[in-house]
């Protein structure tokens, strides 16, 4: 290991730090605000029957059901999901923002990875002390968005790997059999069970 090298610890957002799934509820919390728009739904909820039935990929779905913003300037999205995370904010796991607080006083540089839309958390997780955010980035035409590519399983891998030249994973935390391989890797894994336990590989 060179004197270059990174020391980050990463953490998965949705069912890890936060309790919740931030896209699934950000899209709820988005009909509460327009509900003109909640018409949408029963277009994803066709969209949900041919992924059950095998006709869309799990990436094909994700871009289709985010569609739920379309028409919306990113300016736009930025005020409802400021306002979303004022409401959302006690579902944050505290002892995990306390690990992280550890962690930057080692100097670790925390990193959280995620399949959720970067637009929907990055400026939520920069706020509770994370350094970098690495999240499903969309596509945007004429305010028309769409995912491109899910970071799920190994593309978090490969995000982690194109923000960092050289580093090594001190400790990686995940709710998800997905963040196996992330978990492996790091020097200290750690599963996060569903009321929030956190217990050592």
């Amino acid at each position: 290991m060179s004197n270059n090298t990174t020391k980050i610890a990463v953490f998965d957002f949705d069912g890890t730090i936060y309790k919740g799934d931030a896209t699934k509820e950000f899209c709820w919390f988005y009909y509460r605000k327009k509900p003109f728009k909640a018409y949408y739904f029963i277009i994803q909820l066709a969209f949900w029957m041919q992924y059950r039935l095998g006709l869309l990929s799990t990436t094909q779905f994700k871009s289709k059901f985010l569609q739920f913003i379309n028409d919306n300037d990113a300016a736009q999205i930025d005020v409802l999901v400021a306002l979303f995370w004022t409401k959302k904010k006690k579902l944050v796991r505290g002892h995990l923002i306390d690990e992280i607080t550890r962690l930057k006083k080692e100097g670790v540089h925390i990193v959280v990875v995620s399949a959720s839309p970067e637009l929907f958390i990055k400026t939520f997780c920069l706020s509770l002390g994370v350094d970098t955010v690495l999240g499903s980035e969309l596509k945007v035409l004429n305010n028309k968005y769409s995912l491109q590519i899910n970071c799920r399983g190994q593309e978090k891998l490969k995000r982690i790997k194109r923000a960092f030249t050289d580093f090594e994973i001190i400790a990686a935390y995940s709710d998800n059999e997905d963040d196996d391989v992330l978990l492996k890797m790091a020097k200290n894994g750690y599963w996060v069970d569903k009321k929030g336990e956190v217990s050592r590989l």
